[in-house]
């Protein structure tokens, strides 16, 4: 059935143009002999992970760059799940540094996304967020509610790039925000780092606890979610219409 609403729409269209951008650059690379090196190339550098490590670091500077840039990106756009990149960056970097390349990548795209919300409003915010998510946490847009937007950061498995967009809906201040999801972040940004790492060392031990521990918090949340919300919402703070 043909969409009937506008963002269906221009969804649609808007796959369908990347779709077939894909499909024609693939079949002219396979016509002028290119994609056959491109796979040659891949298959060098994914041959092994030392290899992938060396040729990102073969990049210098730019290396941290694009993975700051990927992750401000996937805040903003959501092309690819965050979890994928934050996984990939303890792989390549090692944990510190991917939590550090991370933490500045996220907080720049939820920096853009609060702000592109807080300049457009609602009509901006209706595009990212479906209508069912923005009813339910709604009083996010109405309260400052700091600590409980810290929580909601920090929680497995909560849509945060969404909440950046609620958050520039609400009263609270561009500096606070900016604190308030950095600091959110930063354990969930830690567990994938370490993740990515110890795939990289072939910890195979760490990474089942790690996994254990990360499915037990997001089971935790899907089955205890709507509970914590209302906690969460009884728990924001006064109504307020500024910030400092």
């Amino acid at each position: 059935m043909w969409p009937t609403c506008k963002r269906e729409r221009i969804h649609l269209i808007l796959g369908s143009t990347i779709l077939a951008s894909v499909v024609v650059a693939g079949v002219i690379l396979t016509f002028t002999g290119h994609m056959q090196q491109f796979y040659k190339t891949l298959l060098d550098i994914f041959q092994s992970r030392d290899h992938l490590r060396l040729y990102l670091e073969s990049w210098g500077v730019w290396a941290p760059l694009a993975f700051i840039v990927l992750q401000s990106l996937q805040v903003v756009m959501a092309p690819i799940p965050g979890e994928l990149t934050g996984i990939v960056g303890g792989f390549v970097f090692g944990t510190w540094s991917s939590v550090l390349y991370s933490s500045v990548g996220l907080t720049v795209g939820s920096v853009v996304a609060f702000c592109a919300a807080r300049i457009v409003g609602l009509p901006l915010v209706k595009l990212v967020v479906c209508g069912e998510t923005l009813d339910k946490f709604h009083f996010l847009t109405e309260r400052r509610g700091i600590i409980g937007s810290l929580i909601f950061f920090i929680i497995p498995g909560f849509p945060k790039d969404i909440l950046c967009y609620l958050l520039g809906l609400s009263p609270m201040g561009f500096i606070t925000f900016a604190v308030v999801c950095g600091l959110g972040r930063i354990p969930g940004t830690a567990m994938l780092s370490w993740s990515g790492a110890a795939i990289y060392d072939k910890d195979w031990r760490l990474l089942i606890i790690l996994s254990i521990v990360s499915a037990v918090c997001i089971g935790l949340f899907y089955f205890k979610g709507e509970k914590a919300s209302l906690w969460l919402k009884s728990k924001c703070g006064p109504k307020l219409t500024t910030d400092a």
